[in-house]
């Protein structure tokens, strides 16, 4: 698994984490990381979630890694 840093190639949700944690979601706006969220996160409190930044000092510390396979074609870049 490689895990990197900086903006993935496109907006929307990706595996991204500060301590490279698979189960962590954030949504990337073209600007910003979201705050994470996990599969069990409920949708509503997902998508208010995807609204909120991250903690500016934190942003740098975001590593994101390719969407898994398992995930609906309509996710990928």
């Amino acid at each position: 698994m490689n895990w990197r840093k900086g903006p993935p190639p496109s907006i929307g949700w990706w595996p991204a984490s500060v301590c490279k944690d698979l189960g962590c979601v954030r949504w990337w706006n073209g600007k910003h990381w979201s705050q994470a969220a996990w599969a069990d996160t409920p949708v509503k409190v997902a998508a208010s979630t995807a609204r909120k930044p991250e903690l500016a000092v934190i942003q740098d510390e975001i590593e994101w890694t390719d969407r898994p396979a398992d995930w609906p074609k309509r996710s990928k870049t």
